[in-house]
């Protein structure tokens, strides 16, 4: 798809804008983050002009999560990835799982748990909630980020406990100089992304801004060419400005607005969304079979969702002295859902609000952390079909959280630091449109964690970490991409909570780089889909425990002063009870390896990855390639042993001087997809219904592009 002449003048216009705004054209320096197990390590003369980075350094100040992994901005930029999801679906103990072939929802796993178990932060920020992580993310541009911090375990935010495995932030650092950033790139499968990035600081360093827009789209894919495709077109654009203001050299405002737009099409093979939507009918395909041409109507198998979501945030960081800050957080996002599943149309519209306020106090070699937060979101969901059925009802919800923490850093020694925290949270959850018997979870709970980390030698460290997680189901899509026909319910009365613990070995020196962990997590009140027990499909809390144990091993080696080798492995093992929960069964064992070449103003990144086979039985898998409408049979037995496979990226640069570079890449490589190389994602079950969620491997096939960077 075409982005247009008037797109591209947008674009023409806003770069010129922003080139104004900032002045001279100065470079933008690439960010120097301090990271462990790095391949390479940037030291830039000490420049401390941030408060909050200049009580970071004195100690005064802790990060809000405990990271354990970190990717920089020149990460995001080998991996040539537009959204987040792209970003870290190969970092060790991440996994991203795509749950559905017509619309492409993805959920991020950390340590092998659920996506719903997982928690994004903006800037420290709780912005996205269990609703907004199934396709808003999508649009969660990378252009401007200049980190990622990733914390793996139960409850490793302060200011954001809910998360069961694990919580990803997204950083966004002050602009220290006037700068302009584009970066177009365009390939195969109607590829396209552009993103600008512009910054501005004031004479007097008082004010910075920065600004940043990015648009990205790529089509959809029919590899098996039954005319219904297996990836679907994804289409997104993101406008932030952020501001940091200096009142003075103690306090400083952060303020963040940004709008984000998704737009998904999937099903039948078309770029003219209105003419399926004027072809309403049931599914079918020639003979029955899904993997041949579809002949039925073209709604019966579209799944559209649009996307759009507004967000503010802001922090004001005060130093009182020399011993003690305060810093207060608020936080409004609004995010709206207008869909359609094969022909089933479902909006909904959540606004969110979000607070804290927190003291830290130095008392000595210990740093005090205190504070109150509070949290509550609405689902106010709309549907024709709904309305018209008197036996299908909302999934309407109204959700609040009010918390108090506590948490001491004890310098024990230059070399040890131990953490601990307590979090005391009420949390009531109404489900508004199921039942009037008012809040179905009105409870207090109290969640410790403790986080010690061990400097053995200048080269071996050590982390442990044990804490406890919870959360509150909210929505029948945690389990179900999608609105059900026949309708469903909501049955859940309890928190999910969680105990988890971890151990990670961390050796570095001039060359070698590894880290090994071991992590371990027991969930109790497991949200699920019970379709047995009930007249129609229930979302209720589990009887059983499930857990999950996360093994990773990951390394590099500096072979020359230009060639980098790498290697991971990694390994969940899943409880029975855990994996029954599942609606598509995640990677459990991948191995990996990597190439960088950085010579003569050439870069060369290579990565290779091997997922395990996988018994899909162990998840329910059960389907039919064949239904015969006239005899009600299904036939044709779908596999339940998902194979084994690689997949390949590679990307190469050239820096043709100090403003300008080029470069070129390929994502897997080897063309290999479910549905060309093994068998459709499409499916019935016994009695003939039709559904789209039998995956198993990759859903898209080979993609190249191609691009110039310019930074002025």
């Amino acid at each position: 798809m075409n982005i247009g002449f008037n797109k591209i003048k947008t674009l023409i216009m806003t770069s010129t804008l922003m080139f104004l705004i900032t002045g001279t054209g100065q470079i933008i320096a690439e960010e120097n983050t301090e990271t462990e197990n790095k391949k390479t390590i940037k030291l830039e003369p000490l420049k401390v002009k941030s408060l909050e980075e200049r009580l970071r350094r004195q100690g005064l100040l802790k990060d809000v999560i405990e990271k354990t992994q970190i990717i920089t901005s020149e990460d995001i930029e080998i991996k040539q990835a537009g959204s987040l999801f792209e970003l870290i679906k190969e970092e060790p103990g991440i996994t991203v799982n795509t749950e559905c072939s017509m619309c492409g929802i993805k959920r991020i796993m950390i340590n092998g748990l659920k996506g719903e178990h997982t928690t994004v932060l903006i800037d420290g920020v709780p912005m996205h909630s269990v609703v907004s992580s199934y396709y808003g993310m999508d649009a969660l541009a990378t252009a401007g980020v200049s980190r990622i911090e990733i914390a793996r375990g139960a409850g490793p935010s302060l200011l954001s406990p809910e998360a069961i495995g694990g919580t990803i932030n997204m950083i966004f650092d002050k602009p220290e100089k006037n700068g302009l950033m584009s970066d177009i790139s365009m390939g195969s499968e109607g590829y396209q992304k552009y993103s600008i990035v512009g910054t501005a600081v004031t004479p007097d360093e008082k004010l910075a801004i920065l600004a940043i827009a990015q648009y990205d789209n790529i089509d959809q894919e029919d590899a098996d060419n039954n005319l219904v495709n297996e990836a679907p077109r994804l289409q997104n654009s993101t406008l932030t400005l952020k501001t940091f203001y200096d009142f003075s050299d103690s306090s400083q405002l952060q303020f963040r607005v940004t709008h984000i737009k998704s737009d998904v099409h999937g099903g039948y093979m078309s770029d003219n969304y209105n003419s399926v939507l004027q072809d309403p009918g049931d599914p079918s395909f020639v003979n029955g079979d899904v993997r041949l041409p579809y002949t039925g109507a073209k709604l019966g198998t579209c799944e559209y969702i649009l996307t759009e979501r507004e967000e503010f945030a802001g922090t004001w960081l005060r130093e009182i002295n020399n011993r003690t800050n305060f810093s207060a957080t608020a936080s409004y996002s609004k995010h709206t859902q207008d869909s359609v599943y094969e022909g089933f149309d479902y909006r909904n519209e959540v606004p969110a609000y979000y607070g804290n306020i927190k003291i830290n106090y130095s008392a000595g070699n210990h740093l005090i952390t205190g504070g109150i937060s509070t949290k509550s979101e609405e689902l106010d969901a709309d549907s024709v079909q709904v309305e018209s059925d008197p036996n299908l009802i909302p999934d309407d919800y109204d959700y609040t959280a009010h918390g108090i923490f506590i948490q001491d850093s004890w310098q024990i020694n230059n070399d040890i630091e131990l953490l601990t925290a307590l979090r005391a949270d009420k949390i009531a959850v109404d489900w508004t449109g199921q039942t009037t018997t008012g809040d179905e979870i009105n409870e207090t709970i109290i969640a410790p964690r403790a986080h010690l980390r061990w400097n053995h030698t200048p080269r071996l460290s050590s982390r442990i970490s044990a804490g406890r997680g919870y959360r509150a189901p909210l929505t029948f899509f945690e389990s179900e991409h999608g609105i059900l026909e026949e309708g469903f319910n909501i049955l859940i009365t309890d928190l999910e909570k969680s105990w988890s613990a971890g151990y990670s070995l961390n050796y570095s020196d001039e060359r070698w780089a590894a880290t090994i962990g071991i992590n371990y997590t027991e969930v109790e009140n497991l949200a699920t889909i019970d379709s047995d027990s009930y007249e129609r499909p229930t979302l209720i809390n589990s009887d059983e425990k499930g857990d999950v144990t996360a093994f990773d091993l990951s390394g590099s080696y500096k072979m020359t002063d230009w060639l980098i080798l790498g290697a991971s492995v990694e390994h969940y093992a899943m409880s029975d009870s855990y994996k029954s929960t599942f609606g598509i069964a995640p990677i459990e064992t991948r191995l990996g390896c990597s190439f960088d070449i950085n010579r003569a103003g050439w870069d060369f990144n290579s990565n290779i990855y091997w997922i395990a086979s996988r018994d899909l039985t162990d998840y329910g898998y059960e389907g039919y390639n064949v239904y015969d409408e006239t005899t009600g049979q299904a036939s044709d037995l779908k596999t339940t042993d998902a194979p084994s496979y690689f997949e390949v990226n590679m990307r190469i640069s050239k820096e043709l001087s100090k403003y300008m570079s080029l470069y070129a890449g390929v994502k897997n490589l080897l063309d290999y997809t479910q549905a060309e190389d093994e068998d459709s994602p499409l499916f019935y079950d016994s009695e003939g219904a039709y559904d789209v969620g039998y995956i198993y491997a990759p859903l898209r096939g080979r993609s190249l592009y191609a691009g110039i960077k310019i930074t002025f």
